[in-house]
């Protein structure tokens, strides 16, 4: 009879530890801005070296805008959000990774200007965006950190 008792009490503490209420995790919302969410493509439409001309590239590379939202309207009154860019070949510009594993990393916007943190925080002045919606929708980014300076036009894909 010990012996019975001896094998049930730690399997009856057992059960009444596992279903003990476990708080604080259900309050946790995460949005895995990745895999969840409405994205944006910008495809490099044509590049500016300098006070040159603009040149067209050919099957240009993706900057990717990620949002929550379904319009582009509505992402675009956020304050910022969550980008990627993987090939930056033809900006020769680094980001601050917020999820380095996914290259994914932060944009602030204001009015018609897009900008990128640095190590600190505060926005880069050696690259900014601006954003345009008239006579079509199209982004420009500058990188001043080189000489000579680069501009790339993107186009928003359909």
């Amino acid at each position: 009879m010990k012996c019975i008792i001896k094998f049930l009490c730690p399997i009856v503490a057992l059960v009444i530890l596992q279903s003990c209420e476990k708080k604080g995790l259900e309050d946790e919302v995460i949005i895995d801005y990745y895999n969840y969410a409405t994205k944006f493509d910008w495809r490099e439409d044509s590049v500016k070296t300098g006070s040159g001309d603009w040149a067209k590239i050919e099957k240009g590379t993706l900057f990717t805008l990620l949002s929550e939202d379904l319009t582009l309207g509505k992402a675009l009154q956020r304050p910022g959000g969550f980008a990627i860019y993987i090939n930056r070949n033809n900006l020769r510009a680094e980001f601050i990774y917020s999820i380095s594993k996914d290259s994914i990393f932060t944009f602030s916007l204001s009015k018609d200007s897009i900008y990128f943190p640095d190590q600190s925080g505060r926005y880069r002045t050696d690259l900014k965006g601006q954003l345009s919606f008239s006579p079509d929708t199209s982004l420009i980014l500058r990188n001043t950190a080189i000489s000579p300076e680069i501009s790339i036009k993107y186009r928003l894909e359909k």
